[in-house]
């Protein structure tokens, strides 16, 4: 930080491919300089991203000006007064955040204090080998149980008449705060439950919940590798361009890579909704924004930097250049640019999935040790160190202890 230099943070991730393009475009517009620093992320690495977003918001002298921060760990950074409120900039310059949806603003605000301006909206979708589906007459499931079905017939289908390993359906299962815990909150949204109630105080495990985990569990093991418990989204893109799966569930911007790559494989693959339970579909939100730590000596230099960031004009470049389909913006989503350059399949069902996205994993005040006491118990269920009951137990009560602690406001 300092050094009259924009330092800026972010996941090293092929959505942001055309970041350092952008930040020198900046630079000649301002005559701001600026300088990039990113991580690549995955099983055993996302926490290391974690510790350095935080780190950014209680230094004393932060090492990053501008960060792309999770918004679950932006909450409990600003409750603890360590993110720059924009809602007097955004006042000041008559920018809103009419452009997002409802779930979003939630997101990045801590009652009247605006965290952070949102680039993307992530949420769980179904990526599904259309060659095998039609091959077999099978469906485009379009429920849990079908699901499953599916990829059960799928997998014995596919076992039997080329005598290889090859599994139905696979999602993330690994333990910490950003891989198990973001599958299954796409089930317990289906079946109508939260972790966190919206008054803030952690929820009491009922049936629904249990429901959920049975149909999340029962999954993982009869149409999931063995290795479903050490998988995140990078083992899972792997898997299934080596065709060792036949349906994976993760975001949509994962498969817009896939699509955009083009080939067999693009060809192959169908964009699908997640399926729907008790409640309705409910594909989880993530949904990070550009914040400022508020002890960065160049607070006016990084607004600056931000407002670009997020503009809809540099939104609709990103989309177009890197293939960054699940922009936070309605108005670039919902734009002719994106109706040219997508296909079909891929966007209608990002619009879809956005209108019904929310958050689903542990979302208060207290950061991601609510997400990491769900993820790892998850991960604990799948191996068998955890039954039905002892897990929701252990979830129920850990998180009332997290949220006894403090932590669980959501206003």
């Amino acid at each position: 930080m300092g050094a009259d230099v924009l330092r800026v943070y972010q996941e090293d991730w092929f959505r942001f491919r055309s970041l350092p393009a952008a930040l020198r475009e900046f630079t000649e517009r301002t005559g701001i300089r600026t300088e990039l620093a990113w991580d690549v992320v995955g099983v055993g690495t996302i926490e290391h991203m974690f510790d350095k977003m935080v780190a950014s918001f209680t230094d004393e002298k932060p090492a990053f000006d501008v960060v792309c921060c999770d918004e679950i760990i932006l909450r409990h950074m600003a409750s603890e007064g360590g993110v720059l409120d924009l809602a007097p900039r955004m006042r000041a310059d008559g920018i809103t955040l009419d452009h997002v949806t409802p779930a979003t603003v939630e997101a990045v605000t801590l009652g009247d204090t605006v965290l952070g301006l949102p680039c993307v909206n992530v949420c769980s979708m179904l990526l599904c080998r259309r060659d095998y589906l039609e091959r077999y007459g099978l469906p485009v499931p379009a429920s849990w149980q079908e699901l499953q079905e599916v990829a059960r017939t799928l997998q014995e289908a596919v076992r039997r008449d080329e005598k290889r390993e090859f599994y139905g359906f696979e999602t993330r299962g690994a333990p910490g705060g950003g891989h198990a815990v973001w599958s299954v909150g796409s089930f317990t949204g289906a079946f109508g439950v939260r972790w966190i109630a919206p008054d803030g105080t952690a929820a009491r495990c009922e049936e629904a919940h249990r429901a959920a985990l049975e149909a999340y569990v029962g999954l993982i093991r009869e149409v999931c590798p063995p290795d479903q418990a050490s998988i995140s989204f990078v083992e899972m893109r792997r898997d299934y361009a080596a065709g060792r799966v036949g349906i994976i569930m993760d975001v949509g911007m994962e498969y817009a890579h896939i699509i955009g790559r083009g080939g067999a494989l693009a060809d192959a693959s169908v964009v699908a909704m997640v399926p729907a339970g008790p409640a309705g579909r409910a594909p989880n939100l993530y949904c990070p924004a550009w914040a400022i730590p508020a002890r960065t000596d160049m607070p006016g230099e990084a607004w600056e930097l931000v407002k670009f960031l997020t503009s809809d004009a540099r939104l609709e470049r990103d989309g177009l250049e890197s293939d960054a389909v699940e922009t936070s913006s309605l108005r670039v989503l919902y734009g002719s640019a994106f109706d040219r350059h997508f296909r079909p399949d891929l966007l209608t069902t990002v619009r879809a999935s956005r209108a019904v996205a929310r958050e689903e994993r542990p979302f208060g005040t207290f950061g991601m040790a609510g997400c990491e006491v769900v993820g790892d118990t998850v991960t604990d269920l799948i191996t068998g160190k955890e039954t039905l009951d002892s897990a929701l137990r252990r979830i129920e009560t850990t998180l009332a202890a997290l949220v006894g602690g403090g932590g669980g406001s959501r206003a």
